[in-house]
């Protein structure tokens, strides 16, 4: 074959390739423009609640039964559909959200859970040795509360209202603690005394109290540690903080670096705990 052959060869091949490219290139039809729709306001008015809740805050309240939101081990009945409108108005805005957007406008609104799940009961588990316990309430990352007890909803009982928000507020504090992490140092401060798993029950609470923990709870983990110390401070006058922490220097260096932790963010946790001590005093 002479060289002519070989050239004339090649060109042939290159066209056909080209040819073969340039039909399968066929310009795409064009994606229909399709304007967004809102999706309009429900009718029912617990409903309407959770709607006017997301689109504020952009977290979801769930309250259909649903056992993806429990584990295997847990027992849990879903709450009554009666009591959710008034949970959420009276609860879930006054005693949750209020306290810190009467400080700071908006303070929720950057840092309220994606969804906060609604139970009638407390988390039964079942299974025995550390799952054997029952939980008033969970946090899942930052993305998840659990809230559980809404079925012995009583606006007119202050122990039940005063446990419903501290544990909506510990629950929030674990999940200011995925979004920043602990406040430097803290984790330090009660190093190797704590009690891990179930033992936290073996102390006291003086003997909590000695070894730094605002209850033998926050013996648990620091993580536990934390939240406890946080609802302790937004269930407990200041007087009776200031009269507590000066016991040691365990229980002072840890009231700082939470109080300041909360400050640094615009929220005075004595101004919170004063507000929501008005609203159970007014009863």
């Amino acid at each position: 074959m002479t060289a002519y052959q070989d050239f004339s060869k090649i060109a042939a091949i290159v066209l056909a390739s080209l040819l073969f490219f340039a039909g399968g290139c066929q310009p795409e039809a064009p994606i229909p423009y399709e304007p967004y729709e809102e999706t309009p306001p429900p009718d029912d008015p617990t409903d309407l609640a959770i709607y006017q809740l997301q689109k504020e805050y952009q977290t979801k309240i769930i309250y259909r039964y649903d056992r993806r939101y429990k584990s295997a081990d847990a027992f849990a009945v879903p709450p009554r559909q009666e009591l959710v409108l008034p949970y959420i108005e009276n609860v879930i805005r006054k005693l949750f959200i209020a306290p810190y957007d009467r400080q700071r406008t908006d303070f929720m609104r950057e840092h309220m859970p994606i969804e906060m799940i609604m139970f009638g009961t407390s988390m039964d588990y079942v299974e025995g040795g550390e799952r054997n316990f029952s939980a008033s309430g969970l946090a899942y990352g930052l993305s998840r509360v659990i809230i559980t007890g809404v079925n012995d909803y009583d606006m007119a009982n202050a122990s039940w209202l005063r446990g419903q928000y501290a544990t909506l507020h510990h629950e929030f504090a674990h999940v200011l603690d995925k979004i920043y992490g602990r406040p430097i140092g803290f984790d330090e401060v009660s190093k190797g005394l704590y009690a891990g798993g179930t033992a936290y029950g073996a102390f006291s609470q003086a003997e909590a109290r000695s070894r730094g923990f605002w209850r033998n709870y926050g013996m648990t983990n620091e993580s536990e540690d934390f939240a406890t110390w946080v609802d302790g401070l937004m269930t407990t006058p200041k007087e009776e903080v200031m009269e507590i922490v000066e016991a040691n220097d365990y229980l002072k260096q840890k009231y700082l670096l939470v109080y300041n932790f909360y400050l640094d963010k615009g929220i005075d946790i004595h101004v919170l705990q004063e507000y929501l001590q008005d609203i159970l005093t007014n009863l």
